[in-house]
């Protein structure tokens, strides 16, 4: 019966780490104030790496993407009045290169400073 139980529960515990995106970064954040959002997530369909700004606290900002290989890639992009707020909304597929599938890291930096949260997101193998 012990056999039974010790084999019931390690095949649990191998099974966790399958899912992977419950171990990787968040894909959204808010700061408590409510100045700065950022995401990571799909907009029908299309990934986009969002920042949205109370106010334009910069004009500029720098946004890099570490790829499941360890390769990492920056480009600079604007920020710009969004009705009441100030953002940013980058096609990640537009952007940056597929590195296959794994997670993926994303940063916003200005002025050699990180901007919010480091976030991430789960780019899936190809059925």
């Amino acid at each position: 019966m012990k056999r039974i139980v010790l084999l019931a529960l390690t095949v649990v515990l191998v099974a966790l780490p399958l899912r992977a995106e419950a171990h990787h970064r968040p894909t959204s954040y808010c700061s408590s104030t409510g100045d700065i959002c950022q995401s990571t997530t799909k907009v029908n369909g299309i990934r986009r790496l969002r920042i949205i700004l109370f106010a334009k606290y910069f004009d500029r900002y720098r946004l890099c993407v570490r790829a499941p290989d360890g390769s990492r890639e920056c480009h600079v992009f604007e920020i710009r009045a969004s009705g009441s707020h100030f953002g940013s909304s980058v096609r990640w597929g537009l952007n940056f290169p597929h590195k296959g599938p794994g997670p993926y890291t994303v940063s916003w930096w200005t002025g050699g400073n990180l901007v919010g949260r480091v976030l991430g997101f789960h780019k899936r193998a190809a059925a």
